[in-house]
């Protein structure tokens, strides 16, 4: 408008002075006429004079008006360019940020102080499920659930109480087909140019993660719930800085407070005393080999009380090439307390059934052998009477004495029957000494552990099956490692040990030995171990000795015991080769 204004100014100057130009001219041209040529009047001349001085400054003036007239218009033609460049530019960034605010895949609320919707983009009304006019003018309590309504307000109300201010919170919204979405807000309250209040709301759409939140937090509980269940808790160790990173259950296994992570030195002062050299080189040698390593100790708790744990841990690298380890702790008190009440049954038992054998075995004894030595009684009173007469009948006598010899055989025939009924085998199968060994092992842990026994075995791979009855040859093995842990019992001054050893001798045989390091044997009492009711005075070895023998004797095998170059003694015994697979 105004560069049409002072574009016409410019042209009516020009007219103007082109208007001013011809009107000289024409004076000029009326004087010529009137006056006629007079070239020495001066008034003629100097009016001519001025006529054309006129006529030169208003052509002068005419062009000077023109170019400036064309520099104008090139200039408003120039800004008229630069005007609707910008308006297109301007047209074109609102579309731009109409596509962005329409289609970004944010939602984006404008609500009022009452929470009346004012606007929202595309994608977000589509998120919920709704199109744009069915939001617009609503309240905005409309996408959120009965029970978020409340806090919604609460947030609409914190952004007005702090104009200017960005809030953030995260917060579930309900879509049209009832459906949850898990949003984080961020709003901020703003004032208009008519001075209304405003809230801008951004909505991120966070389902995904907390679905993911929700399954992770669910698993941990699960998680959390089999160790509490299963007594048994996890925990990564950082060896090279003393480090330990717990679980729940593994702190309320330690009894500690519940921390970040703990120090190794820490966890060392709860175990036992008895048990923490033992503790410190087990982790000290897998750190150093970088191996995985399992082993069972104690822990003495501040109120006195003392728990049993069994801990394994899986060696792995980290990102500096360091060693860790990840495992698990598992409480075995209660475990620990099952063996020692089953072990205490099992030998209560064990005893009871031999007294009750005994006492079987003895009234059929005495019911065998009654009535031959009632005979041999009654035989020999007769025999004496023969031979108090006079003269004496000696015949009578001799056939007295006859069968009193008959009736000493036939109590000797009963006492053959017991033994062999004792010692008759009535269930040996073909079978693996390496595993009887490994059976009893599981039977004597508790034993080997609380009399602070180390066993170390030794058995030879690959060895052939042996016929024979499994429970008895765990009996044998049974009480021979029984009888050499007894046998430690007064040892003080040096660990004890426990070895079992199986191979194939030079016979063929298979050869079973067990030595400690206990008092050892004497030579003269090597062979009386195995006697009924032989023991020695240091240690009560030499019980249930017999009966091992017997079994062994019984197996078509030899047992026998020596002493040691150093101390202690080995008891060795040899049984003899399935014969259907060494055929």
């Amino acid at each position: 408008m105004m560069r049409n204004q002072t574009m016409k100014s410019w042209r009516s100057a020009e007219q103007w002075l082109l208007g001013s130009m011809v009107l000289a001219l024409a004076m000029a041209a009326f004087i010529w006429l009137v006056l006629g040529p007079a070239p020495a009047a001066p008034a003629y001349l100097t009016a001519v004079v001025l006529l054309i001085a006129s006529l030169l400054a208003s052509l002068f003036m005419m062009l000077r008006v023109g170019t400036t007239r064309r520099q104008m218009e090139a200039v408003l033609h120039g800004r008229a360019r630069a005007e609707q460049h910008a308006i297109e530019a301007l047209r074109h960034s609102e579309a731009q940020w109409k596509e962005v605010f329409e289609h970004n895949p944010v939602m984006y609320f404008m609500v009022d102080a009452a929470g009346t919707v004012l606007s929202v983009n595309t994608f977000g009304a589509a998120q919920l499920g709704y199109a744009v006019s069915e939001l617009l003018g609503q309240s905005v309590l409309k996408v959120f659930p009965a029970e978020e309504q409340q806090v919604a307000r609460s947030n609409v109300a914190i952004c007005l109480e702090n104009i200017g201010q960005t809030h953030s919170w995260e917060i579930c919204k309900v879509r049209k087909d009832g459906s949850s979405l898990w949003v984080r807000e961020n709003a901020k309250a703003v004032r208009r140019l008519d001075n209304q209040l405003i809230v801008l709301i951004a909505c991120e759409d966070i389902t995904e993660r907390k679905l993911a939140e929700d399954a992770l937090r669910q698993s941990e509980m699960y998680s959390a719930e089999a160790q509490r269940l299963s007594h048994t808790g996890s925990y990564g160790l950082r060896a090279a800085r003393g480090e330990i990173v717990w679980s729940e259950e593994t702190f309320r296994i330690f009894e500690f407070e519940r921390a970040p992570s703990v120090r190794l030195d820490a966890v060392m002062q709860r175990v036992h005393p008895d048990d923490r050299v033992r503790v410190q080189q087990t982790i000290d040698r897998a750190s150093r080999d970088g191996k995985d390593f399992a082993h069972g100790y104690r822990l003495l708790m501040p109120d006195g009380a003392v728990k049993h744990v069994h801990a394994t841990a899986h060696a792995v690298t980290d990102a500096s090439g360091g060693v860790e380890f990840v495992g698990a702790v598992t409480d075995v008190t209660a475990r620990k307390q099952a063996e020692v009440e089953l072990h205490d049954a099992q030998t209560n038992l064990a005893h009871v059934t031999r007294v009750t054998a005994l006492g079987e075995m003895a009234a059929s004894i005495a019911h065998e052998v009654n009535q031959p030595l009632a005979a041999v009684v009654t035989n020999a009173a007769a025999c004496l009477r023969w031979l108090d007469r006079e003269p004496a009948n000696l015949k009578e006598a001799r056939g007295t004495l006859r069968s009193i010899i008959n009736d000493g055989n036939r109590a000797g025939e009963v006492i053959q029957r017991v033994r062999a009924l004792v010692n008759k085998t009535t269930d040996r199968k073909a079978l693996h000494i390496n595993e009887v060994v490994n059976e009893v092992m599981s039977l004597v842990q508790h034993e080997l552990f609380s009399h602070r026994v180390a066993l170390r075995l030794e058995l030879a791979p690959a060895l052939p099956p042996v016929l024979a009855d499994r429970i008895q040859l765990q009996q044998v093995i049974l009480n021979l490692v029984v009888n050499g842990i007894e046998a430690m019992q007064q040892v003080k001054d040096r660990p004890r040990e426990l070895a079992i050893r199986t191979r194939q001798d030079q016979t063929s045989q298979v050869l079973v030995t067990v030595s400690d390091c206990g008092v050892g044997v004497a030579a003269e009492n090597a062979d009386r171990l195995f006697d009924a009711f032989f023991t020695t005075k240091s240690s009560g070895m030499g019980m249930g000795l017999s009966i091992c023998r017997s079994i062994v004797n019984a197996h078509g095998g030899r047992l026998s015991a020596s002493g040691n170059a150093g101390p202690g003694a080995t008891f060795q015994f040899t049984l003899p080769l399935n014969r259907e697979d060494s055929t």
